[in-house]
């Protein structure tokens, strides 16, 4: 791991605004962005992930608040969520951690693949789902939890792609709620995984907290946009992003060896 890797304080700033805007306005943390920007400044792979993730606790938090004033927040929801959320969070960055970057990189790009194509595909949500009992929301809540943290620890993503898309599509949110919910969900998954990272030495604290900090900016922006966008538009913005996103990082896994 090259610890001496070095990126100037102006550089990282103007990432962190970036992801903040894409996170804010989507709901998903920002790390589907910050991850290979990260890594296009100089990180090693892991290090991109792990730092991504610590950047994106305050940039989440700052995206939740935004989303709160405005009344677009199921609090106990996103909560429930996030308490899941730290068990397959603590999972996925501990596998993180124990894989190549080849891979890492491969999961990354399948996570959004996945979530871009339903989103694009504009799938309805699940017949019922939004009269889904009290207990049946709790266990639903925590297992969407459970799998977002872990594919979002593993990602350094924070989980929004897996989050927003089942808010919708199995709790039958509108989007605009989902984006907030999910937000508040990311900063217990982002805090439990970059808590394990910190453990085994793959954080860049400063680097984290520049991004963080520009992400701050870029968020609170972001989601005053995202507030007056139609949902629709909001869902397609997302699949294409990620698409794009996986895509790419695909095409430069398989081009030549990972970082």
């Amino acid at each position: 791991m090259n610890r001496r890797a070095h990126i100037e304080p102006w550089k990282l700033v103007p990432l962190g605004v970036a992801a903040g805007m894409v996170g804010g306005s989507l709901g998903v943390g920002g790390g589907i962005v910050l991850v290979p920007l990260l890594v296009a400044a100089g990180l090693r792979r892991h290090e991109a992930h792990a730092t991504s993730l610590s950047g994106i606790v305050l940039t989440a938090a700052a995206g939740a608040i935004s989303f709160g004033v405005a009344g677009e927040v199921d609090f106990a929801l996103g909560v429930t969520i996030g308490l899941g959320g730290i068990v397959g969070s603590t999972s996925g960055t501990w596998l993180m951690n124990r894989i190549s970057a080849r891979s890492l990189t491969v999961v990354f790009a399948m996570v959004l693949l996945v979530a871009g194509i339903r989103l694009i595909s504009g799938a309805s949500p699940i017949p019922g789902s939004v009269s889904i009992s009290s207990t049946a929301e709790i266990f639903s809540a925590l297992g969407v939890g459970v799998v977002a943290g872990f594919l979002g620890g593993l990602a350094g993503i924070g989980g929004g792609v897996v989050i927003v898309p089942a808010l919708v599509l199995l709790l039958g949110l509108e989007q605009h709620m989902a984006q907030g919910t999910s937000l508040l969900a990311i900063v217990f998954t982002s805090s439990a995984g970059t808590f394990v990272n910190m453990r085994y030495q793959r954080v860049r604290p400063m680097d984290g907290l520049l991004v963080g900090c520009g992400g701050i900016a870029g968020s609170l922006i972001a989601t005053r946009i995202a507030l007056g966008v139609e949902a629709r538009t909001l869902s397609l913005i997302f699949g294409f992003l990620v698409l794009f996103v996986a895509l790419r990082s695909l095409y430069r896994t398989f081009r030549r060896p990972a970082v």
